[in-house]
C-alpha cells in the first residue's frame, strides 16, 4: 500500500469520516472559499496556522476533492512552499502534487470493498461516478488488495 493511501486510511479511522471539511475542522485548519484565478486551491502554513484556500466558483464535489488534496499537502508537505519551489527553483513539484492527489483519492474512497462494487463499470463511467480523474481512478484500484 502506498504511503499516501496508508496515511489517508489512518486519518479516516482516526476521525471516523472521509469528509475533508470535517477533518480540517477537527485539526483546526482554516478553510476559506475565495475567488481564485488559475488555481483551484492552495495550502499555506503561516505562523502556526494551516490555511486552505478553495476557489468558491467550483462545484461542491470538486471543492471536496480540492480540500482533501490541500489537506494532504498540510499533512505531508507542511514545510514545502510549492508555489515558491515551482516559480523560483528548478525543483520538481509534480511529486508533491501527485502525492496530494493520491492522498485525496484515498481519503475520499478509503473502503476497498465499496470500490469493488463498481468493478463492472468502464474507466469513463468510474471517473464520473467517483468524481476523480482517470489516472487517480486507475491508481486507487491498483491499491486494492484482494
Amino acid at each position: 500500500m502506498d504511503r499516501e493511501l496508508s496515511l489517508a486510511k489512518k486519518i479516516y479511522r482516526k476521525y471516523q469520516t472521509n469528509d475533508p471539511f470535517c477533518i480540517c475542522e477537527e485539526l483546526g485548519h482554516i478553510v476559506l472559499f475565495v475567488p481564485l484565478i488559475g488555481v483551484r486551491g492552495y495550502y499555506q502554513h503561516i505562523i502556526r496556522n494551516n490555511i486552505i484556500y478553495i476557489d468558491e466558483s467550483l462545484p461542491e464535489h470538486v471543492q471536496r476533492f480540492v480540500c482533501a488534496h490541500e489537506l494532504g499537502h498540510s499533512l505531508m508537505h507542511r514545510d514545502s512552499n510549492a508555489i515558491y519551489l515551482d516559480s523560483r527553483t528548478f525543483q520538481v513539484v509534480g511529486k508533491y502534487e501527485n502525492a496530494a492527489n493520491r492522498f485525496s483519492a484515498g481519503l475520499l474512497y478509503p473502503d476497498d470493498e465499496e470500490l469493488l462494487e463498481y468493478t463492472d463499470y468502464s474507466l469513463n463511467q468510474l471517473t464520473k461516478i467517483l468524481g476523480l480523474p482517470p489516472e487517480l481512478v486507475k491508481w486507487r484500484y491498483s491499491q486494492i488488495k484482494l
